[in-house]
């Protein structure tokens, strides 16, 4: 069993507007198998205010990873009930070295104002 775990943070600086109290952010951390299979290894999802430095981390079980991956990816979304107010999007190889932690940075972008 290998512990890993991904870390990073989100930047709001191209968000033009005051995040309000009824957002919900969630953010999944899932790997990317070659035929282009998804599979989710985690998620955060909870409201909150939200302002900078936001930072997240997973830490996971290398033993439920499953073989082949191709790459992982992070999704963040700013939901106002069901529409997506804000998100970010990033894939990335991890060439893990021993149990030290990948870190990742994401911009989110507007999306509905």
């Amino acid at each position: 069993m290998s512990r890993k775990v991904i870390r990073g943070d989100i930047s709001l600086h191209k968000i033009p507007f005051q995040f309000q109290s009824q957002y919900v952010w969630t953010i999944q951390l899932f790997t990317v198998l070659p035929n282009g299979v998804r599979k989710q290894l985690g998620m955060i999802s909870e409201p909150t205010s939200i302002r900078e430095p936001w930072n997240f981390a997973f830490n996971f079980d290398d033993d439920h990873t499953p073989d082949g991956v191709g790459h992982y990816g992070i999704r963040v979304e700013v939901l106002d009930g069901t529409v997506v107010v804000a998100d970010a999007d990033q894939s990335f190889a991890i060439a893990w070295h021993n149990d030290a932690p990948s870190f990742q940075q994401l911009v989110l972008e507007p999306q509905a104002i």
